[in-house]
């Protein structure tokens, strides 16, 4: 092997392994330390402004490792703020709205948080739509992942809650096809 095609092989190599260390090792510790800094300052929120203008920093900064977590554990910050007892709709709702966009619509685990995020907006503050969206991220989990209990069951409660029995029987029907006995403790209460 010739002296060039060795040089050119070591410098590509290096290369990679530069490029490798940069986007998987010091993005995504630079995101999740940003993402501490964020949590913690989230004390000094006043605004759904603020709130947009400290989470904004994070998610600016691109990172090809640590974004469903980060959004997955904002989201549960978000279920916790919206679900406090009369939060203001405006609120609650440009919170929601905020971190909607980043939730990753191939992720069983957002969807669900988006249903519940929808589901909490619904049973808060009465709008058909919010009931509407919450059906449509449950069924979007459903057609990922059709076995999982947290799908079925969070849509049959969420069926029930509306008062939709016919959708609420399919669901519980289907549950009970998988498994026979899921419904027993239910049905003894």
């Amino acid at each position: 092997m010739n002296h060039s095609l060795k040089l050119t092989l070591v410098t590509g190599g290096i290369i990679f392994f530069l490029l490798g260390l940069y986007y998987g090792a010091y993005l995504p510790l630079a995101k999740s330390r940003l993402y501490i800094s964020t949590i913690r300052s989230a004390q000094s929120i006043r605004s759904v402004a603020d709130f947009k203008a400290l989470y904004d920093r994070m998610f600016a900064l691109y990172s090809p490792v640590g974004t469903e977590e980060i959004v997955k554990f904002m989201s549960y910050d978000v279920m916790g703020i919206i679900s406090i007892k009369d939060q203001p709709e405006e609120i609650a709702r440009a919170l929601v709205e905020y971190i909607e966009p980043y939730l990753f619509t191939n992720n069983v685990r957002h969807l669900l948080v988006g249903a519940q995020m929808y589901t909490t907006l619904w049973q808060n503050y009465g709008h058909d739509s919010d009931y509407e969206a919450a059906v449509r991220y449950y069924r979007a989990a459903y057609d990922i992942g059709p076995k999982l209990p947290p799908v079925l069951f969070g849509l049959l409660q969420l069926y029930v809650n509306h008062g939709d029995m016919v959708s609420a029987n399919e669901i519980g029907e289907h549950i009970v096809a998988l498994w026979p006995n899921a419904m027993s403790p239910m049905l003894t209460q």
